[in-house]
């Protein structure tokens, strides 16, 4: 009777630990995501900021519009 006691015992020591092993997050400590940066230029006719991926590259230069590109352009 104590075999059975003793194993009966061990079984739910066991479930436990497997239970609460599984429960835990994972020992590496995930960093947070840092936002994307995106540059802010300056638009090479008015002097508007705008964010890199909006603006318009043309020889070097950074324009707000297709407008005042033409309009750079057309000064030259």
């Amino acid at each position: 009777m104590t075999r059975i006691l003793f194993f009966a015992l061990l079984a739910a020591i066991a479930w436990i630990w497997i239970t609460r092993k599984k429960g835990k997050p994972d020992a590496e400590p995930r960093s947070p995501e840092t936002p994307a940066v995106e540059h802010i230029v300056q638009c090479a006719h008015c002097g508007l900021r705008v964010p890199e991926g909006e603006s318009l590259l043309v020889d070097g230069k950074h324009y707000c519009s297709e407008a005042h590109r033409d309009a750079d352009v057309a000064e030259r």
